[in-house]
């Protein structure tokens, strides 16, 4: 697995291309506590959105059952891509000054190189 640091001014087009790609693609949310360890937060939803502006991150889902989920991350300080084999998307990770760690993770990975360049 690599792991890839998308600079700042590439999160919102990052999280587009992912929006357009992953709309309705099952995903989960995972939060990584030291205190408490790993907890799901969102565990295999249809994926609405990723946005990004000066308060922070959203992730949204719409449930099976209808309900509109939004997972918030304030105050991201780094946004790291994560691939699997061949280059293959497997998750989000976000750190945050203020909470936790976020994972979000993809069910069907896709390849990488369909997002925009993450050290440009």
């Amino acid at each position: 697995m690599q792991t890839h640091e998308i600079a700042p001014q590439k999160w919102q087009s990052t999280f587009d291309s992912l929006s357009r790609i992953y709309d309705g693609a099952t995903a989960s949310v995972e939060i990584l506590d030291p205190q408490i360890g790993a907890q799901m937060e969102v565990e295999d939803q249809p994926l609405r959105g990723i946005s990004y502006d000066t308060s922070g991150i959203e992730i949204h889902f719409t449930t099976r059952d209808g309900r509109h989920l939004v997972h918030i991350i304030p105050h991201p300080k780094q946004v790291m891509i994560e691939e699997g084999e061949g280059g293959l998307l497997a998750a989000l990770q976000i750190e945050s000054s203020d909470d936790p760690r976020a994972i979000l993770r993809f069910r069907s990975p896709v390849a990488s190189k369909l997002l925009p360049s993450a050290s440009e």
